[in-house]
């Protein structure tokens, strides 16, 4: 122990030497790489004093430098380019500049200092603006004799550079070198980084640094060494960071201290072994030879590996004496144990547990798994089966003889017998488990009850069929009493429906399986019929001989009742009695998937039902669809008809001759419909848009040939109604080129290609660009923009109008957060569909929340919505509204004068603006109606307190009229076209007010 602590010192004594002369040696370089620093800052400096001294040959030309700069420049490389700045800070030459473009520095600190101080000023870290790259500069204001300040001339250092000259220098391995600008922002690095140029220092180095040589531990375990050293003079102010890796000097001492302390180790370990192997065989041997001989004798044997001649000397006597009372011992118990093994065996005979008890109740002995691990007698017993006990040992005598009953647990019943012992003041008490005896008497009990009870039908036959017993339930059943059945064959209750085979099938079952399940009608004693489920099984003898059969069976008559019902109803319109769409597409899968013929559908679709219902009532409306069902069946009683919709038929024909079937099937149900239908004392007069597709041209499956078919149909509808349309290819076309449009936007959805474009919104009080409207763009990665025309109408109706709404909002909330940053209190309209107002999952009511939690007023956002919308809404819609409104947000009704331009809408909505649409205001400058309707329009909003917005102004003449009109806002591409969100901010921070003329 005293070695390796002095082997410890020592090593801690060469560290602590290693430490100090590391650090010296850091402070060295720390020095000579600052000298060497300030040098090139001094030679920078000299460059601008002696360019100062040649002020007639610095004069600029028509942009360009004088000659002597870029002499200047050839004679010093470490310089990446030389300029000429003139009092206001605009940049008049650079001896390398990226583009033409004006540039001016007045901004730039360097700039600022060196003309407050007059002196050489060194700058921080920047991006050039004449080289668009990392630089440092450094500028020098020139005056002439009378202290008048000419121009200031501008040396630039690249930091890329800069960081490769440290790389030139004689440092070695493992040094970090970094220099720093008046921020403590990292302007060169050693080793080159040039992705940490510009960052903090805080982020890359320790804070607290001195001048002198610090040791500290980096996050990864490495101790380094760290000097900071300052160059400060005048006006400048670098700071140099400097590490060096202490970990390589260190290894060597570790080295040594781990091959010291591995051969102490080893010699230590080997003294151990040698001491531990002696005292093993003079003494731990022979104490464990008679540790395992003592055991044994517990257990009735004798080691024979403790003998007096295979242990030392000093054991031997003592290995004499044991083995002689080992033998006198385990003679003695075998003679015990033969006795007891014959009583045992008599015991074990029995299935039984007990107790030899005094008549203390105290137990003598034991015997039995029941017994073995209580301790005693009120243990082994309930409490009252425990008194009871006790009292009958009180009173012991020779005749004592009781038996009782108790449940340890709630399975088990036990059995106990105490009986006196002739002649000893002691009894036996007895004691066994009846559990599986009690199980077996209540099991026949249950049994019996079930039977006698159940609402199964049950009967017990002979192997021939002859019944020997009937319950309850049977005779209830059937109406036979048990007397009148008892000795009869089943086959009275047979109901004459099955054929012979089903009941030979039925044995031949029962005598090959023992078991058959099925349905099967059977007659009542009233002759009434009725079906049944039955089950029979075969019961067994010893002799696997079929002895008995037990037949159970429910009437499920009324079930059967039910389920036709449930089916019709599943697949029967109620209404009409036709298929309905289940039974359609289950028709459709069936033929289609036989080929055997020519497969087509005419999907039929009553024109204005729904003026039916809103004028004369559902009732009937639907007794309208009866009779129109009743005509349409007449026409093609052959043929497959089915009602899948409100007001929707479909004919399914299977025919060579299918397409021409079709359509003369169309033009008759066309002069059908034609004849009015008397309804009570109403005259209806219906007709229908038919679509027509066949398969497989058309589709292989059920689903594709009804969307054909779907497709024919509303084409039909588009086309003025009143007819039919067969699909071809050019509709399939455009239901392809629908899914892709459809696929597209859940892609672009997914991927993130739509973008929010903001258009200003001018107030044509004083051109300040008070609003904006929010403009969803889709920036396909192959076709470019796609307009919103295309993709919005596809949308709403795929409720995939929710998912974009919901970017827009998103997108739009954003900038709005980023023009509040800016100091600007922009109001941004975004266009909501009718579609979200309708939609049961509405995610608009989760949209002020949002705005809450970042701190934005709600009327900062205004929703654009259309006068259609406000036709068509319903109670939900108007609620939405209504609930956003109190919420704070601000409504617009778009493209007013287009729709239907009904005050009642105004006022129904209640918004705050009203856009007038592109189509008038492009006429006012040359039509005086136009003028004359948008003037009207501002008068009437302006009398209901609202503002106007006229959207698609183009011109100067436009702004004028509307401005003269009193027109509150304008927006158009004279003011500006849609920007995307950067470029919509810098608008909005280098110009709030848009230049008209």
């Amino acid at each position: 122990m005293p070695c390796l602590i002095i082997i410890l010192f020592l090593l801690c004594e060469q560290r602590q030497q290693a430490l100090t002369q590391q650090s010296q040696q850091a402070l060295h370089y720390a020095k000579q790489v600052a000298a060497i620093q300030q040098v090139e800052l001094a030679d920078t400096e000299q460059v601008l004093q002696q360019l100062s001294t040649r002020i007639d040959h610095l004069t600029v030309e028509h942009g360009k430098c004088p000659p002597l700069l870029y002499h200047a420049m050839l004679l010093s490389p470490n310089l990446a380019n030389l300029g000429i700045v003139d009092a206001q800070g605009n940049v008049l030459c650079t001896t390398h500049q990226a583009d033409q473009r004006e540039i001016n520095i007045a901004d730039r600190g360097y700039f600022k200092t060196a003309m407050r101080t007059a002196q050489f000023s060194i700058g921080e870290y920047q991006i050039d603006r004449s080289m668009q790259r990392a630089t440092v500069n450094f500028a020098l204001p020139i005056y002439d004799d009378q202290q008048q300040f000419l121009f200031m001339l501008v040396a630039v250092k690249g930091l890329t550079h800069w960081s490769q000259t440290l790389a030139k220098l004689p440092l070695p391995v493992g040094t970090r070198v970094m220099i720093a600008d008046a921020k403590a922002q990292i302007i060169a690095q050693y080793p080159a980084a040039n992705a940490e140029l510009g960052r903090a220092v805080s982020s890359s180095w320790p804070s607290d640094l001195s001048t002198q040589a610090t040791l500290l531990n980096t996050p990864e375990g490495n101790r380094l060494v760290y000097v900071k050293q300052s160059l400060n003079n005048g006006n400048r102010a670098l700071q140099i960071y400097f590490s060096f890796d202490f970990e390589s000097q260190l290894s060597s001492i570790d080295k040594r201290f781990a091959l010291f302390l591995g051969i102490f180790f080893v010699l230590v370990c080997i003294l151990f072994w040698q001491t531990h192997w002696q005292l093993k065989q003079q003494l731990l041997k022979p104490l464990s030879a008679l540790k395992h001989a003592i055991a044994k004798l517990e257990s009735g044997k004798q080691d024979p590996r403790f003998d007096a001649t295979k242990v030392p000397s000093e054991f031997e006597h003592i290995a004499e004496r044991f083995a002689h009372m080992a033998q006198t011992r385990l003679a003695a118990e075998d003679n015990a144990n033969h006795r007891l093994a014959v009583v045992k065996a008599l015991i074990n005979a029995l299935p039984d547990s007990y107790v030899r008890l005094d008549q203390q109740a105290q137990i003598l002995s034991r015997y039995g798994d029941y017994t073995d691990k209580a301790q005693t007698l009120r243990e082994l017993l309930p409490e009252h089966i425990y008194k009871r006990i006790r009292a009958e040992l009180a009173l012991l005598n020779d005749k004592t003889y009781v038996q009782l009953e108790f449940s340890p647990t709630s399975n088990q019943v036990v059995e106990c017998r105490l009986c006196a012992i002739e002649s000893h003041p002691q009894a036996l008490l007895i004691f066994r488990d009846i559990s599986q005896r009690k199980h077996q008497e209540e099991a026949l009990n249950l049994a019996a009850l079930v039977y006698n009870n159940s609402s199964e039908c049950m009967i017990i036959t002979d192997a021939n069929g002859f019944i020997l017993d009937v319950n309850l339930a049977f005779t209830r059943v059937t109406g036979y009493s048990r007397s009148e059945v008892l000795g009869k064959s089943t086959a009275m209750l047979g109901s004459g429906q099955h054929d012979r085979s089903f009941y030979e099938l039925m044995w031949q079952q029962l005598n090959e399986h023992g078991r058959w399940q099925g349905e099967i009608v059977n007659r009542k004693k009233n002759g009434e019929l009725y079906t049944e489920w039955l089950t029979i099984d075969s019961v067994y003898d010893s002799n696997r001989e079929i002895y008995r059969r037990v037949a159970i069976f429910t009437d499920i008559t009324e079930v059967k009742r039910k389920d036709a019902l449930i089916w019709k109803q599943a697949h029967f319109d109620e209404l009409t009695d036709l298929h309905n769409r289940v039974g359609l597409k289950k028709h459709l899968k069936k033929q289609v998937a036989s080929g055997q013929q020519q497969t087509a559908v005419l999907l039929l679709d009553l024109d204005n039902f729904k003026d039916i219902n809103d004028t004369l009532g559902h009732y009937y409306g639907d007794l309208l669809l009866k009779l129109v069902a009743q005509r349409l069946k007449s026409m093609a009683p052959h043929a497959f008809l089915s009602r899948i919709g409100g007001d929707e038929f479909v004919f399914v024909l299977e025919d060579d001759e299918h397409k021409t079937t079709c359509k003369a099937l169309a033009s008759q149900i066309q002069s059908a419909l034609k004849q009015p239908f008397e309804i009570k004392d109403e005259q209806c007069h219906i007709t229908a848009s038919m679509g027509i597709a066949t398969a497989p041209t058309d589709g292989n499956g059920a689903e594709a040939l009804l969307k054909a078919a779907d497709q024919a149909m509303y084409r039909a509808k588009q086309q003025g109604r009143n007819g039919y349309v067969i699909f071809d290819d050019t509709l399939r076309k455009v239901a392809e080129s629908r899914m892709q449009m459809l696929k597209g936007i859940r892609t672009a959805l997914h991927k993130n290609q739509f973008e929010m474009h903001y258009q200003p919104i001018v107030s044509l009080a004083d051109n300040r660009v008070a609003k904006a409207e929010a403009l969803i763009r889709w920036r396909h990665p192959e076709q470019g923009m796609v307009s919103p025309a295309e993709f919005i109408p596809l949308a709403e109706e795929t409720q995939l109008i929710h998912h974009i709404g919901d970017l827009a909002f998103a997108q739009s909330v954003d900038t709005l957060t980023q023009l509040q940053h800016l100091g600007h209190t922009t109001q941004i309209s975004i266009n909501v569909s009718p579609v979200q107002f309708a939609a049961k999952n509405c995610t608009l009511a989760s949209w002020s929340d949002k705005l809450t939690t970042l701190a934005i007023p709600p009327e900062h956002l205004v929703l654009e919505v259309t006068e259609g919308m406000m036709m068509h809404n319903d109670s939900r819609t108007k609620q939405r509204v209504e609930r956003l409104k109190q919420q704070g947000f601000q409504f617009a009704l778009d493209d007013f004068g287009t729709g239907y331009s009904s005050l009642a809408y105004l006022k129904q909505l209640d918004c705050h603006f009203v856009k007038i649409d592109k189509r008038f205001v492009d006429g006012i400058a040359t039509n005086a109606d136009d003028l004359t309707l948008c003037e009207t329009i501002i008068l009437m909003a302006h009398r209901l307190g609202l503002k106007v917005i006229a959207e698609g102004v183009e011109t100067a003449t436009q702004h004028q009229l509307l401005k003269q009109a009193g027109c509150d806002f304008g927006q158009g591409y004279y003011y500006s076209k849609p920007l995307p969100q950067r470029e919509f901010l810098t608008l909005m921070t280098e110009k709030s007010h848009i230049a008209v003329a």
